[in-house]
């Protein structure tokens, strides 16, 4: 008699020091971003010449790079999906040339930038994590998405105030809560665990201290376009009420300062002439009357950085990775990182059914959620760009959801032909002779 496959349930850290146990025992690479994700949180600034955002994603790159020389035949990230996408950013880079290009510009660095996700995920699923260690994931994350609203409590001043603050520079900040946001719904939707609702009602409020626009909507959005199971009436509910916090938020005096120069407006305003875009718009309607010189091809790598640089002597990104990606690579690249992530998300939903735990088909959900936030951020900020605050830890949580899948999965055992007992001197196989394929095999292992 054979026994059953049992699934395997992940383990429960210890409740006493649960947030360092957990972090302990996740992978390296994945605690890496992390630790890189909480220094840049508290201070990012440079260090003896450095841009600490910029070492955020070269020394996972660099380890990653490692990883993957030392055990290339050990990733079970689906790499083909993003092979179009690697090919284009790398034929552009072999085309780009220099002298076009402005001198603070660098095509390698921007390319190994869009690279360091995927490098990064590749190198995370190449490990076998146990139960014990997908048990950890999710406590670690909590522990992480508190600390994360405990150091913007902080720099805000709300803490010191006991005031919301009229400006703000956590932008990154309020990125990476999007992620983190579709992180826990997810994991709501799939456990049921009301602890994870309430983190990400304190998540999604990280955005409205920061006043950061765009990320307050994305925030709030991560509830109704979750991938995990909700019912209709429930994902309609969600829908409404994030519609009516909205437009209470529209109208905070907080808000209304930063939409609108006049420091009132109504929604039919935005857009309009007295709508707050910090020179965007202008800069926007600019770069993509120039990006049409060359629509399907694009202008090559950097050329959208040395754009910028000399239309504003001093920025080198134009707040919306749409625009500088279509500048850059064309329609051809902007579809192919359509097409991408279009199949990245249907891959990862078509796992579901092979996930052994509740914590895989969190992390799956969340791979192929996340890239919704993904593309709504890229409108107004520069996502791709600073892979740091959102990419390499959305990267880094889809290897881990695919490790998983690969530590568990069961081995098919091959099939074996054999031939049943000849009959009239005949020699005739078990199926001809119209035999259940179960008796067949049986009479194989009789070695008959």
């Amino acid at each position: 008699m054979g026994s059953e496959q049992k699934t395997a349930q992940p383990a429960k850290p210890n409740r006493k020091g649960s947030f360092q146990a957990a972090f302990k025992r996740l992978p390296v690479l994945l605690k890496l971003v992390l630790v890189f994700m909480m220094i840049i949180f508290m201070w990012n600034s440079s260090i003896l010449g450095f841009n600490l955002a910029g070492l955020a994603w070269v020394f996972p790159f660099g380890l990653s790079l490692l990883v993957l020389i030392q055990k290339p035949n050990r990733v079970s990230f689906p790499v083909w999906v993003w092979l179009p996408w690697a090919a284009l950013l790398l034929g552009y880079l072999i085309l780009a040339d220099r002298s076009l290009l402005d001198p603070r510009v660098n095509p390698l660095q921007r390319t190994a930038q869009l690279l360091c996700p995927l490098l990064i995920a590749m190198a995370v699923s190449t490990c076998r994590p146990s139960p014990a260690v997908m048990g950890a994931v999710l406590p670690a994350m909590r522990g992480f998405a508190y600390l994360l609203f405990g150091i913007i409590a902080l720099k805000s001043g709300v803490l010191l105030t006991g005031q919301l603050p009229e400006f703000t520079d956590l932008a990154p900040e309020a990125i990476s809560v999007t992620l983190l946001c579709t992180l826990f719904i997810n994991s709501h939707l799939v456990t049921g665990n009301r602890r994870d609702l309430v983190v990400w009602c304190v998540l999604a409020a990280i955005p409205v201290i920061s006043l950061t626009r765009m990320a307050m909507a994305v925030s709030l959005l991560t509830f109704p376009l979750a991938l995990g199971p909700m019912r209709l009436s429930r994902r309609l509910a969600a829908c409404l009420l994030i519609v009516v916090i909205a437009v209470a938020l529209f109208f905070s005096p907080r808000v209304q300062h930063k939409m609108f120069y006049s420091g009132k407006g109504s929604l039919s305003d935005i857009g309009g002439k007295g709508f707050a875009t910090s020179g965007r718009s202008f800069m926007l309607a600019t770069m993509s009357a120039a990006a049409k010189d060359k629509m399907l091809t694009g202008h090559g790598t950097g050329a959208g950085e040395s754009f910028v640089y000399r239309l504003t002597k001093f920025l080198a990104y134009p707040h919306n990775d749409w625009m500088l990606t279509f500048y850059d690579y064309g329609v051809l690249g902007v579809g192919t990182l359509l097409l991408c992530i279009l199949s990245m998300m249907a891959h990862a939903l078509r796992q579901l059914r092979r996930a052994p735990d509740p914590t895989t088909r969190i992390l799956l959900l969340t791979g192929a959620a996340g890239f919704l936030p993904y593309c709504l951020m890229m409108l107004t900020d520069n996502v791709m760009v600073y892979s740091s605050f959102f990419g390499n830890l959305q990267f880094a949580l889809f290897g881990l959801g695919y490790a998983s899948l690969k530590a568990n999965a069961v081995p098919v055992p091959a099939k074996r032909k054999v031939k049943a007992r000849p009959r009239g001197g005949e020699g005739v196989s078990g199926n001809a002779a119209g035999l259940p394929a179960a008796v067949c095999q049986t009479a194989g292992t009789d070695g008959n």
